[in-house]
């Protein structure tokens, strides 16, 4: 498939079906397909683009438990399953997460998500709590800010049977993922050369910076 033949059968194909199985659908709390924009770059941070991703999506549940149960459903298996195989590759990775909303604003339609490793040399579970308490700390709080990021959610990927530990290097330990109210704004926000300069120390500091990536997305409701 082309990237416009998959964008195409994701929304018009696999998102009906799947909300067309009620069993399916009733354990699922939100339901997004976040699709890349052409050509965005990380202009803010300089990361490279995850060109080899064609899609993102994000489904909301009450556990992992409930999920993995969705997953077994009859109908999910007999109905679901079978499709998905028709569109995506080889190369799909799921993460469970533990959202953590930082800046609860308005969910607008374009986001940047920022793929994470961690360093060797820490854990998963000190690299997201020294991350946590540092990109707080030092994004900037100003006026600008405020217009450009309109919600500021980390991801933190939780420990599960497949990925324990997150040694498999296909895994991340953090997806960052921000609201923005358009791509210009969030770019303008590198005058601010101090907090820009501060956020890339503590990149440096925590971070495998050779395996950052972003993703620049416009984001499709298919299930709210």
């Amino acid at each position: 498939m082309t990237h416009p033949e998959f964008r195409r059968y994701v929304t018009e194909v696999h998102g009906p079906l799947v909300k067309s199985v009620a069993e399916v659908v009733a354990d699922i709390r939100h339901y997004h397909y976040n699709f890349p924009i052409a050509d965005a770059s990380d202009s803010l941070f300089g990361h490279p683009i995850a060109r080899h991703l064609d899609i993102v999506t994000e489904a909301w549940f009450d556990s992992v438990e409930a999920q993995l149960r969705n997953m077994a459903h009859p109908r999910y298996m007999e109905i679901i399953r079978p499709d998905e195989h028709r569109f995506a590759g080889d190369g799909a990775v799921m993460h469970y997460a533990r959202e953590i909303s930082l800046i609860d604003g308005e969910r607008s339609a374009f986001k940047v998500f920022y793929f994470r490793r961690r360093r060797p040399t820490l854990s998963r579970e000190e690299f997201q709590r020294q991350w946590l308490a540092g990109f707080t700390t030092a994004l900037p709080e100003n006026p600008e800010t405020s217009r450009a990021i309109t919600g500021y959610v980390q991801n933190q990927v939780v420990s599960e049977a497949e990925h324990p530990d997150g040694a498999d290097p296909k895994y991340f330990d953090l997806i960052d993922e921000f609201f923005i109210a358009d791509l210009q704004r969030f770019v303008a926000l590198k005058k601010h050369a101090q907090s820009i300069t501060t956020l890339r120390q503590l990149e440096n500091d925590l971070l495998d910076t050779s395996r950052t990536q972003a993703f620049i997305a416009e984001t499709v409701i298919s299930i709210l």
